[in-house]
């Protein structure tokens, strides 16, 4: 691959895989559900609602000591163990609330949104239900997938720039710093949509879009300072080189 093309290939297919790395931890099951949860919270108000439901919860819990407790009033089907229920505090409570939330909306997408009668109660375009398609389990085997395929023809083009003599660092380091770039313009922009909606649910969509955001950042900027870093000490070691006098020949 020679001329100005392979790097620009390599620039871009270095922002690609970091692109689709952000995509892939955003959307793993830890850091996901944790938001997925923080997104159901916002849409129910839980603040609000648990101390409204907290006393039918406890006699549904009470009702079945060594069963569970499957919580009506709800978005998201949840259902806890009455042990977990039965004199938990209202912070413990919350938690699990959320959580279990956070986990039913992983595990099923869009599709954990029900209404009374079993039907998706969200129209197709609520931006709730493209959040929770998009960081759910389906969601996180493409980016899973498109992660291996980026690698892989990353790896082949710096391949073909190693073999011609050529150091990759360049262009990755650009590709790097314009996925930083771009990831840093998501989070301010996601900064501002939060400070300029109303809705406690879009409010928390784009803080959720700005923790994606930083995610993207702290990898593209973590990449950008190794390879400026690996530049620098090779740039520093062939200047080495060259002002060592040669050893003298026996």
């Amino acid at each position: 691959m020679k001329g100005g093309y392979g790097g620009v290939l390599a620039a871009l297919l270095s922002a690609l895989a970091l692109f689709a790395l952000a995509g892939y931890q955003v959307t793993s099951e830890t850091a996901a559900t944790r938001l997925l949860g923080r997104l159901g919270a916002a849409l129910v108000e839980i603040d609000r609602w648990l101390p409204a439901h907290r006393e039918d919860i406890d006699l549904l819990a009470r009702d079945r000591p060594q069963g569970v407790a499957r919580l009506a009033d709800l978005p998201v089907e949840v259902t806890l163990p009455a042990s977990a229920v039965i004199d938990a505090d209202d912070a413990t409570l919350r938690e699990r609330i959320v959580a279990a939330m956070g986990e039913a909306l992983y595990r099923e997408g869009r599709d954990a949104f029900v209404g009374e009668d079993g039907d998706a109660n969200l129209a197709v375009d609520e931006p709730v239900r493209w959040t929770a398609s998009l960081l759910s389990r389906g969601a996180h085997g493409f980016w899973q997938a498109a992660l291996a395929l980026s690698l892989l023809a990353l790896v082949a083009v710096v391949a073909s720039f190693l073999m011609g003599g050529r150091s990759p660092l360049l262009p990755l380091i650009f590709g790097a710093g314009a996925g930083a770039a771009a990831s840093f313009a998501a989070w301010l922009l996601a900064q501002a949509g939060n400070a300029a909606l109303d809705s406690a649910v879009d409010r928390e969509i784009m803080l959720i879009l700005r923790d994606g955001a930083w995610i993207g950042l702290r990898d593209c900027l973590a990449v950008a300072v190794a390879g400026v870093a690996v530049r620098v000490l090779l740039t520093l070691g062939r200047q080495a080189s060259a002002a060592s006098p040669e050893a003298p020949s026996a």
